[in-house]
Formats: C-alpha cells, structure tokens, sequence
C-alpha cells in the first residue's frame, strides 16, 4: 500500500509539473544543461599601425585606436557569448603612419596588448588555453627582417635607437602561431604552429598561416634562412594533431584574401567573391580538410563574409574586415558541449565609425598610449629638412607630368644609381608648399612606405613598360619618369603611341641593356605595369621616405622644381 500510495504522489506531482508548464502531460522538457557553448571572435586584420584618427570610409570618419578600442571593448561587454577572444590575421605592423612605424610599431603592439586577459604571457612559447588573444604572420611583420619579428614578440630593446614609450619594451602579449614559416634549414617552424583556448569548458584550435607571396613582397634579406610553405599543406599537416586532442572546432589565421562586395548583416548563404585576381583565399579554402571550421582572412584589405566550400563541399565561414582599423569582424560560433564540434557559424563586418557611439566615446587609454606617441615623434616630424622656393604640386600637365612626380623619380634613380627611374603618379599623394620643408611633409608626399629597388631591363622592356599606360584594363595612374624623356601621340592605338624615347639624351636602343630604379610596390603589378616583373639582377635599397628626405636634404637651397617637359604629347 505505500509502495502505491507513493507511486499515486508521484503520478500527482509529474501532472502538475506539465501543467504549470503548459505543456501536455508525457512531454514536458528536460532541464536546461546548457548543451551549446557560444565563442566570440573579434577578428581585426591589417591594422599597419594606424593608430591615429583622420581616415574617411562611406564619406564618414572611421578607425583609429582610441575609436576601434571603443567598439571591441563594447562589443565585449554585451556578454552575448559564453567568451570572446581576439584574433588578428597578419600585417599588425609594417607600412605603418609615422606615429607607430617611427617607434618600429611598439605602440601599435602595446595597444593590443592592452587587450590581453590575465592569462596571455609574453611571447609564444607556454601560452596558456585561457588567454583571450591570438595572431598570426602577414608579409609586414617581415619588413625588418627576423630578428625583429621575434623582437617584437618576445620583448627587449634589441639595437633600436628609437623612443620607447615602456623601457624596455616589453614583448608581445598576443600568442602568435604560424604554420607554414618554417627554418630552411631543418623544415621546422619558426613559431607555434597552433594553439589551444578553452571557453566555458570547450575547446578551440587556432591555426595560423602566411601568404606564400611574402618573399616577394620585402627584400630577400628580410626572411632569409626562411621557407614559406604551401598554405593549404601546412594547415591540414597540423588536423590530425590536433584531433587527436580531442578538438574538433577549428579557426584557421589566414594572411591571405579576397574580395567580395561589402554589405551589412549576417553571413549571406549566397554572396559570392569578386574574381580580379585576388581570389586566392578561395582556391585554399577549396584545397582544407574539412575539419576546419572557420577562415579569418587578411592581406587583400577587403571586406568579406561568406561561406566557401572546402575540399570536401563543406561550407566554411570566410571572414575580412577591411583594413587599418577601419572594422573588425564580429564572428559567433557556436559549439556542442558533448561532442566540441561547431553546430553554427556566422560572421558581421562592423565598420568603426567615429560619429556614432560608441566610436563617439574614444577610449580613453587608447588615447593617452596615442598621445604619448605622438609626442615621442614629434620632433622627428617637426624636423626641417629643406626650403621650397615655390609650390611643388603634384598637379599634373596634360602630358602627365608634374613637378612633384620629377622630383619623387629623380631622386630614385640618384638614390640607387640607375640610367633611369620610373614610378607612378598615384603613389605620390602631396603638394609641398614654399618655405620650410618638414619630414612631414616629405612623408605625406610618399605614406606607402614602399622600398627602393633597381633592377636591369632591356631597351624594348622600358618601351614596353611606357606602352603599357594605355593597356586595357587601363591603369589607375601614369608613369613618372627620370633619365629618360618620350614622346607619345595619343591618337595612335594603345601599343603604338610611344613616338620616341631618349635616355640621357640619347635614342634608345631595344636591345641594349639599362639599369632601372623604382620602387616595390610597382613591380608587384598591382597597376597593371607588369613588364617590370621581366627585370633581372634585382636589388634593394631603403625606404621611399628616408630616400626622399636624404634627397631633398642634399639639393642645393632654396629647392626649386618645375615641369621640364621629359614628356611629351603631340595631338
């Protein structure tokens, strides 16, 4: 009778149960045990130093430190996730605006390490599965050579001669994993290849990797003793590793992109790429096992959100966000507590504009650690170099020519000695007005940051090169030239509308040999001048900025520059 006469109370208490939860009886839901795990990725890409404010996107200020600090610790402090870590895919340093890269980018590196959660340690060597930052390679961070990239990690002064804002500088709190850089010597890599992070008692494996192009996007002596290895290779060696482990959610630091139309929202299930050539995250999505989860891709400076298939047809979540601050990829994944694999995955691309909160509310740290280095430099921008007579524009005539152009290519070629020189007039961006000439003023006529190189190329190269400013697509900009003059009629069709060109003074010859300076950047073939990719005996020099300001700092004063006329047209 008591055994009944509980069973009965029992029978009572499940029927109330499922009544008071409205639900019919037999069907009421277990309790809650919190069986998915949701992580916030915080991904920003590029950043180049650019820590202070003065960029325009969509016509509307955007980025800088103090404003992009604003919208990632907001973005933190929604708590829509169970954790956030902050992931940066390459190119933190390198190419950067005076007020970081004239510190050799510490103040960009102690900005994020202003990020790092009680758990990030310096360098990456015992990192531990709690800390909050992760990063991989771009081909910038090799700007300076090796030693420098482990400086930057692992701390120390080194035999800099700069201003540090902390003394000594104190490393790098960010753990840095990279795949496929690996020692020539021994195959082996030159960091971790990846590493782990526990969230709320899953755990997630991050993987970093390199664009295969970084040998030829710096000097050979900046990654000598290096081997960049295949992406896609270097990525999946590491899969099964880490399987074994017991991980199965796995986000991949990919400095390599692409380039897809931007737009606001959700991961859309059927954006597509853009296909110019820059599309080469695809081709390694295509070629990853498919245990791989999610690509934060970097390097194109592009916005992209989409899902690209793998090796296997299975979808991955691509990610990129813009670059120098100007947005940040907000990725939430969510994982299955019992088995750790991911169950849902979707991205938005967050534009950091500095008109609308929170960038309307600049943070303050990141403000005073901007300040502070900006008074660090303030005497190296402040510096006067020359005097201008008058004007030097970079208005150009209807020829194409500009005195701002004369003086940026004659320099090149006096700077690496070479019969000629050639760059282009869109990567000379200032007027420099008469009186005093400052560094500034020198490094706004040239911010890119490019290096000097010559490089030796036959007479009928160097017409081929000059040809190719009416190719089809045509180019974003013309030649500027030194050491050589042309004539070309503008009516003829593209191919045939070089007349005649002298170098020194004298007709060039197509088969005779000539040494030609200009600078990386247009060698790349990015402005569609790809002839010089055909140049040989290449060699480097310094930086298109220290150059110019070496220069101008020997011209005889006041410097006085005008059109001389190297180009001309006729009809």
């Amino acid at each position: 009778m008591q055994i009944l006469a509980g069973l009965c109370v029992l029978c009572i208490l499940i029927l109330a149960l499922a009544l008071f939860s409205g639900f019919p009886g037999g069907t009421a839901p277990a309790p809650h045990t919190n069986a998915t795990v949701h992580i916030q990725i915080l991904e920003v890409n590029d950043f180049h130093g650019h820590m202070a404010a003065g960029q325009i996107m969509n016509n509307r200020p955007v980025g800088s430190a103090p404003v992009l600090a604003s919208y990632l610790k907001a973005a933190i402090a929604s708590e829509k996730a169970d954790g956030t870590i902050i992931a940066l895919p390459g190119d933190v340093i390198g190419s950067a605006p005076p007020v970081s890269g004239l510190l050799l980018d510490e103040p960009s590196m102690l900005f994020f390490n202003s990020f790092a959660n009680q758990y990030c340690t310096i360098g990456s060597n015992s990192p531990s599965v709690s800390c909050n930052m992760v990063a991989t390679l771009g081909n910038q961070e090799f700007n300076n050579g090796v030693p420098e990239v482990l400086r930057m990690i692992n701390g120390g002064n080194g035999a800099t001669n700069i201003t540090h804002i902390v003394d000594p500088y104190p490393g790098s709190k960010i753990d840095y994993v990279s795949s496929n850089v690996v020692w020539t010597a021994n195959n082996t890599p030159v960091l971790p290849p990846y590493t782990l992070r526990t969230v709320d008692g899953v755990t997630i494996a991050f993987i970093g990797a390199d664009t295969i192009s970084t040998p030829n996007l710096t000097t050979s002596a900046n990654v000598a003793n290096l081997t960049f290895r295949d992406e896609a290779d270097s990525i999946n060696q590491y899969i099964p590793e880490i399987q074994a482990q017991g991980v199965h959610a796995i986000v991949v630091l990919l400095h390599e992109g692409g380039n897809q139309t931007p737009y606001e929202g959700p991961t859309e299930g059927n954006a597509t790429l853009q296909t110019q050539g820059d599309e080469r995250v695809a081709g390694i999505v295509s070629r990853l096992d498919p245990a791989v989860d999610v690509v934060l891709s970097a390097h194109t400076h592009e916005f992209t959100n989409i899902y690209l298939n793998d090796s296997a047809g299975k979808p991955v979540l691509v990610t990129q966000a813009y670059m120098y601050g100007r947005g940040y990829g907000d990725i939430d994944l969510t994982i299955d507590r019992s088995t750790g694999e991911v169950v849902g995955k979707s991205a938005q691309i967050v534009t950091t504009y500095a008109d609308q909160a929170p960038g309307t509310s600049p943070d303050p740290a990141a403000t005073a650690l901007l300040n502070e280095a900006q008074n660090a430099v303030n005497p190296v921008e402040n510096q006067v170099i020359g005097t201008a007579a008058g004007n030097i524009t970079i208005a150009r005539n209807s020829a194409g020519e500009s005195a701002m152009g004369d003086l940026v290519a004659d320099e090149e070629r006096a700077t690496m000695k070479t019969d000629v020189a050639f760059d282009t007039s869109g990567d000379v961006f200032a007027n420099i007005s008469e009186g005093p000439i400052t560094w500034m003023d020198l490094y706004n006529v040239q911010p890119n940051a490019g290096t000097l190189m010559a490089m030796t190329m036959s007479g009928e190269q160097i017409k081929q090169t000059l040809e190719q400013q009416w190719q089809a697509p045509l180019p974003s900009s013309n030649l500027i030239v030194s050491g050589l003059s042309y004539t070309y009629d503008a009516a003829q069709p593209a191919g045939s509308k070089v007349i005649s060109v002298s170098v020194n003074g004298v007709p060039l010859n197509p088969n005779a040999t000539y040494t030609v300076a200009t600078v990386d950047t247009v060698t790349l073939g990015d402005d569609g001048y790809t002839t010089f990719g055909q140049g040989s005996n290449m060699s480097y020099g310094t930086t298109d900025v220290d150059a110019l300001v070496a220069y101008v700092k020997a011209l005889p004063q006041p410097v006085n520059v005008t059109i001389d006329g190297r180009i001309q047209r006729i009809n």
